[in-house]
């Protein structure tokens, strides 16, 4: 199989001649031009030689006019929408674009887009955001909503630009952040509005960050896959797939990666095939591998996957 059918065919739970893997970490090239970045992720992608590519969205959400951090309510109500187009999103589309006619008849990328909740957490200070939620709701909601429509008309131009769907990163859906019913105002209703601009992809991928995650509630997510750190909460990689038919990425402990030897990953690797076979299932981190990580280690990683141990891969 070749790259495209091979993740083609696990979204579909189809048999594999393998698992497809990824990985991925944070660039740091938010201050670079765009096609410096999509230089840098099409050399990620050719050194690394990953089924799909995930890239990585560093570059900041626009803060009103003026503004250094949004702090009162005042600021708060000044949140409007911006367009697909906006000049804050023009570096990453150009990227996207140079990458698409580097690599996009070799293997599918998804665009990280990172949830409207977690982007109006950046756009204030430590605890502020909480604070927003108790003392005026309402015109916090006004601006979530304002956030989640920007974000539907970038992740729409994302698209256009080849992007076979979105990586859509959760940040509050855990119980150290809110329950699972707040979760349903204050989250769920703006990631599904971001998600339906990315209806009619093929690679639509849920990202729970945390622990004590809201798993069984988000299922319902219009997705094809989903991820979480499967090692540092539940549900396990065996109680997700009783859960749901959705593709699984994980298998990979991102928080221990880069101390853990090349034969440790492989056998990592090994285990999670063992555990939940090889349908529907892409070898991944949880989470970004610290970017320090060994290149002996990351490269494990699929190596664990062409050196199955004999018993380890079941259907």
């Amino acid at each position: 199989m070749n790259k495209i059918e091979r993740v083609t065919s696990a979204l579909k739970g189809e048999e594999v001649d393998r698992p497809p893997f990824s990985f991925w970490y944070h660039l740091g090239l938010q201050h670079m031009p765009g096609h410096k970045y999509a230089e840098a992720q099409v050399d990620f992608y050719r050194a690394f030689d990953v089924d799909f590519v995930k890239i990585m969205n560093d570059y900041p959400y626009p803060l009103p006019r003026g503004l250094d951090a949004v702090t009162s309510e005042a600021d708060w109500k000044r949140v409007e929408p911006v367009p697909g187009t906006d000049p804050c999103w023009a570096e990453q589309l150009r990227a996207l674009s140079l990458i698409d006619r580097a690599i996009g008849k070799e293997a599918l990328f998804i665009e990280t887009i990172f949830s409207p909740w977690i982007t109006a957490r950046r756009l204030t200070r430590t605890g502020e955001l909480d604070d927003a939620r108790r003392r005026y709701p309402e015109t916090l909601l006004n601006a979530m909503d304002a956030i989640a429509t920007s974000l539907s008309a970038y992740a729409a131009e994302a698209i256009k630009r080849g992007a076979a769907g979105i990586f859509l990163s959760l940040g509050a859906a855990t119980d150290s952040v809110m329950t699972a019913e707040e979760y349903e105002v204050w989250g769920k209703p703006f990631d599904l509005k971001v998600l339906r601009a990315a209806a009619e992809s093929r690679f639509n991928v849920l990202h729970i960050h945390g622990k004590r995650i809201h798993f069984d509630s988000l299922l319902d997510y219009p997705v094809q896959a989903i991820n979480w750190s499967h090692f540092s909460t539940r549900p396990s990689l065996t109680e997700a797939r009783s859960k749901t038919t959705k593709t699984i990425l994980g298998g990979v402990n991102e928080a221990v990666i880069d101390y853990r030897s090349a034969a440790e990953v492989e056998s990592q690797v090994n285990g999670a095939i063992g555990e939940i076979g090889t349908r529907g299932f892409m070898v991944t981190p949880g989470c970004s591998v610290p970017p320090d990580t060994p290149v002996r280690s990351l490269r494990a990683i699929k190596s664990g996957i062409d050196n199955l141990q004999p018993g380890a891969r079941k259907g």
